[in-house]
């Protein structure tokens, strides 16, 4: 696993972006993180950074998929 000082300023996006990438509002985005359930992220001074990788994961793991029923 990298840490943040090993990623390419292409691999990390700031809070604004994510929100971005994701769909959401930024304050979505702030509440899921003050309440822990949102995607991980780096906070290495004020700014927040979040790889797209981690992105990426958290959308997955909210991916809903409907098996096919047959008729």
């Amino acid at each position: 696993m990298s840490n943040l000082s090993t990623l390419t300023p292409s691999d990390r996006i700031n809070r604004r972006q994510a929100a971005e990438y994701l769909g959401v509002s930024i304050n979505t985005l702030t509440c899921w993180a003050s309440e822990r359930k949102g995607p991980a992220f780096y906070k290495p001074g004020k700014q927040c950074m979040y790889k797209i990788a981690d992105l990426d994961q958290f959308l997955e793991s909210r991916r809903i998929s409907f098996e096919q029923v047959p008729l």
